[in-house]
């Protein structure tokens, strides 16, 4: 694995080659940097789109730490650009700097092979990515906003593009330059080079239809394409594809159009940098998948790492129930939400398949016994209900209440273990239990939701939990058969056939105006990619370790992440009892995954933490 220096050289061993890779470096990030400054608003020292930390990241992996002079000196070159010289410039260019080589060492101290030829590179890379860049450009913007001139705008908004465009910069420009410089030995046959070739053309052309001709009903499309790319041509071709989409969506961002949100730069660039951020990482693990290196394909690598990757999957989760799910369903019919997602979801999984190579897939399906089937059905039924559930109490009660109620998942494991009598009732388990109900009834007052129709966004929300605990059963039981890919394909392709079948007893299947609005396509891109495939993918690949009971704990992560993004976008209000409901929940959900996974010996998991 390549390492990268840990120290200045002497003298006597190149202070000259140093000193010309550090200029080198310098003038590539001030050039970057100079235009990244075409996108900031004006007077603003925030860009809209800001990917100059993923070249100075790819020059501190390859050339070492001790290149990230080159950073300062780069940064402060280009700080005219964005015409707010002044006390907080030099902080900011420290800021950025300090990201960068944080970043650095998280990934080299985690032991990442930066070729990103196994999953598990792919999400230390990620994290040591978010490891630098949350923290420093919290510094960053926070220096800006306490020295900078004083119309810089100090709202939520702007300190997520902040954190955001950093970490997309290092995601997608950083692990596409160390991707392709180390591998640019790799031979590649000539048949495959044409492929290649063939492969990232089309890309690029429905990359141009989607982001700058707004054509959004070539979604689809460009996500199958390009989860077949990056899964048959590995970690280049995944750098390659996550690069082609990230420029075109950013020309897109800049001009005011594809499927982003916002009257602003930084209003799109919010929904931008998020979007593509986590497709790239997609894109990158759909890379490490068809590398062919040994380790390559998904295996859990550890507890600790598999519960982080539950919690990243939580994250995502609760961003999308809180703030775009809410939007989403004002703008089309939640039936056909639910449809457009689940084929989101369903075409990146058939390019994953394909794309990995068929006979694998094809040998856990056609092995598969008559009841590994019915446990696949049943999960996307499953998933289905949980979609479609949710939305349904979202349109009748706070987003807050609905998204508390539809995470109990670990609750309803804890009945229906202690219903097959395969739990002790402990004082743990009595806890638990209590905690909840207390806190349930804390959030379901003052919206009327004991009476009229707002009870039936409750039940809504119960319901969807009570989904979302028989899909988690559901997949630990087909994991036990069959691999991750196969789990999945059936899963979604029985989620979405579900939930045409109910768009057509309703007569609103999704008609061509649909496909067409670019903020409802985005919107569903969102909630598909992050708020659907995400966690189950997540899900699907840890039970075999954890157990569905540690596995479905990450939904208790999912409502303060949303109640806190619900309230900072303004989308909700609660009260002391309402807050103080919701903690309790929490806790005593947490209580009742933990007796369960101790005492539910079939699906507690081989290593519980």
């Amino acid at each position: 694995m390549p390492r990268a220096p840990r120290s200045l050289p002497s003298p006597a061993n190149g202070w000259a080659v140093w000193g010309l890779r550090m200029l080198a470096l310098a003038a590539a990030f001030a050039a970057v940097d100079y235009l990244a400054s075409l996108t900031s608003a004006p007077g603003s020292g925030i860009a809209g789109i800001w990917v100059p930390g993923g070249i100075g990241l790819a020059g501190l992996l390859l050339g070492g730490i001790s290149l990230w002079p080159a950073l300062v000196i780069g940064g402060l070159a280009a700080a005219p650009a964005y015409g707010v010289l002044g006390a907080s410039t030099v902080p900011v260019v420290l800021a950025n700097t300090a990201a960068a080589v944080l970043a650095a060492w998280a990934i080299r101290r985690m032991g990442t092979d930066i070729r990103l030829g196994r999953i598990a590179d792919v999400a230390r890379f990620a994290l040591g990515c978010l490891v630098g860049a949350v923290p420093m450009g919290a510094v960053g913007v926070a220096a800006l906003l306490a020295l900078g001139p004083g119309e810089t705008d100090p709202t939520g908004s702007v300190v997520a593009l902040w954190l955001l465009s950093t970490a997309t910069g290092f995601v997608v420009v950083g692990g596409a330059v160390v991707v392709l410089w180390l591998r640019r030995a790799d031979p590649l046959p000539a048949r495959r080079a044409g492929e290649a070739a063939l492969g990232l053309i089309a890309v690029a052309v429905l990359a141009l239809g989607v982001f700058v001709d707004d054509r959004a009903g070539l979604t689809l499309l460009l996500l199958l394409v390009t989860a077949l790319v990056a899964a048959r041509m590995g970690p280049r071709g995944a750098s390659l594809t996550a690069v082609i989409v990230f420029g075109f969506a950013a020309a897109a961002v800049v001009a005011g159009g594809g499927p982003f949100g916002g009257d602003s730069v930084v209003g799109r660039s919010l929904t931008y940098q998020t979007a593509v951020m986590v497709i790239a990482v997609g894109l990158q693990g759909l890379g490490a998948l068809g590398s062919g290196e040994p380790g390559a394909s998904p295996g859990v690598p550890g507890t600790a790492l598999t519960v982080g990757l539950l919690a990243a999957g939580g994250l995502a989760l609760g961003l999308s129930e809180g703030i775009v799910t809410p939007e989403v369903i004002l703008l089309a019919p939640k039936a056909q939400v639910t449809l457009i997602g689940l084929l989101m979801c369903l075409v990146v999984v058939v390019g994953a398949v394909v794309g990995t190579g068929l006979r694998g897939h094809a040998d856990d399906l056609r092995t598969a016994p008559g009841r590994w089937w019915a446990w696949a059905a049943l999960a996307g039924v499953a998933l289905f209900g949980t979609e479609e559930l949710f939305l349904m109490s979202l349109a009748t009660i706070d987003v807050t209440r609905a998204v508390v109620l539809a995470s109990l998942a670990p609750v309803i494991l804890l009945v229906v273990a202690m219903a097959r009598q395969e739990l002790r009732v402990t004082a743990g388990v009595i806890t638990g239990i209590v905690l909840v109900l207390i806190g349930f009834y804390a959030i379901a007052p003052g919206q009327g939701v004991f009476s009229g129709f707002g009870a039936a966004g409750l039940w809504f929300g119960l319901a969807s939990s009570a989904c979302a605990a028989v899909l988690v059963l559901s997949l630990f039981q087909c994991r036990r058969t069959a691999g991750t890919g196969a789990s999945l394909l059936v899963t979604f392709a029985v989620g979405a056939a579900a939930a045409a079948v109910l768009c057509a007893a309703l007569g609103v299947l999704p008609g061509p105006e649909v496909w067409g609005r670019e903020e409802v396509m985005g919107g569903i891109l969102y909630v598909g990619i992050v708020g659907t495939l995400v966690p189950v993918l997540l899900a699907t690949w840890a039970v075999p370790l954890l157990g569905a009971a540690w596995v479905s704990l990450f939904e208790v992560l999912a409502p303060p992440i949303a109640v806190v993004a619900a309230l900072a976008w303004g989308e909700s209000t609660i009260g002391g009892w309402q807050a103080g409901g919701i903690v309790l929940l929490l806790v005593g959900a947490s209580v009742a995954a933990r007796t369960h996974a101790a005492a539910h010996g079939d699906d507690a998991g081989a290593a519980a933490p």
